[in-house]
């Protein structure tokens, strides 16, 4: 005969001790868990912060650079006689001559602190990368209308330069037209580009079409209610990218015509914007979130030294551009 033997409990002692055990486990799990949590969070903030700043300053960039690009034509301000102008009010509804005047606005301008968290502007207007080729059959002078070659992206409501190089006659300056395509057929190896207003005279194959921009870089308040950049092309406003907190901008001045920045003024210290020959773009950027630092971060911007009041994460990104188109010639 088998005898059964006791079977022994858990005792209350042993059962504290366990869960004393297990919390201290639980402690080590949950410390582990929240320090690699908050490594996470900062390292995805920094990684979005450097992709942002050197995504708007690539952009901008590529846009400043293009800053007084008229092609081969000798544009001059001061005297715009070979200038055919023909973008007015009579042209098309909506003209705005800060938008659409090509001839009486500069080329460069800004304005200083007049933006979201005192930020500035900047305003440029020029072309645009690539060109098309004017080419047979010839247009009469006064047609408003040149054939070029296919493949161009120019269109209808584009805004073009019709510049002639000279290239066939050493003794004819350089003359330009601005005009307004209103129609965009591409017939074969040729398209047929119709504008609002009439040549001034019959382009060949010296001559080039580059379509023109004016574009503008400023802060405001996203989609999300973040600030971010906003790029306005012709009055219409894309939001770039957001997380820009402050836009400052200096310009560089040459004052004694050798096509190098001799200092570098805020845009209400620039007395005359065609002497300025590069530029130093200054944007603050700010992570998404709060809460990513372990403090509020004191960071250096534009010379002044400031204590954040929330734990965003800042990064200052700084950049100079040539305007190439006013140096080197």
């Amino acid at each position: 005969m088998k005898h059964l033997h006791k079977q022994c409990g858990i005792s209350l002692v042993e059962i504290l001790v366990a869960l004393v055990i297990s919390l201290f486990l639980l402690g080590g799990i949950v410390q582990v868990y929240l320090g690699n949590k908050t490594t996470f969070k900062f390292t995805n903030a920094l990684a979005e912060i450097q992709e942002n700043g050197r995504f708007a300053l690539d952009s901008m960039s590529q846009d400043l650079r293009l800053s007084n690009e008229w092609g081969c034509v000798k544009f001059n301000p001061a005297d715009t006689d070979n200038i055919n102008n023909t973008i007015n009010t009579g042209t098309f509804a909506g003209y705005n001559s800060n938008v659409h005047d090509f001839v009486g606005e500069e080329a460069v301008e800004g304005t200083n602190n007049a933006g979201l968290n005192g930020s500035d502007t900047v305003t440029i207007r020029g072309g645009k990368p690539g060109q098309a080729n004017v080419q047979s059959p010839f247009v009469l002078a006064g047609t408003p209308s040149l054939n070029v070659t296919t493949g161009s992206r120019i269109g209808q409501g584009d805004f073009v330069l019709v510049t002639r190089c000279g290239a066939n006659d050493l003794l004819i300056e350089a003359e330009a037209d601005i005009l307004r395509v209103t129609n965009s057929t591409t017939v074969a190896s040729n398209t047929l580009l119709t504008f609002a207003g009439g040549k001034s005279q019959q382009f060949e194959n010296d001559a080039s079409v580059i379509e023109l921009q004016t574009v503008t870089y400023n802060i405001a308040n996203g989609a999300s209610g973040e600030p971010a950049l906003f790029r306005t092309e012709f009055g219409t406003a894309v939001e770039l990218v957001e997380g820009i907190e402050d836009m400052q901008i200096l310009y560089g001045v040459d004052s004694d015509n050798d096509q190098f920045a001799n200092q570098y003024l805020s845009s209400n210290n620039v007395a005359d914007f065609d002497d300025v020959v590069s530029m130093r773009v200054m944007l603050l950027l700010r992570s998404i979130d709060d809460f990513v630092a372990e403090a509020p971060q004191t960071y250096s911007f534009n010379g002044v030294q400031t204590t954040a009041g929330d734990r965003r994460l800042r990064q200052v990104f700084t950049t100079t551009v040539a305007l190439r188109n006013r140096i080197g010639s």
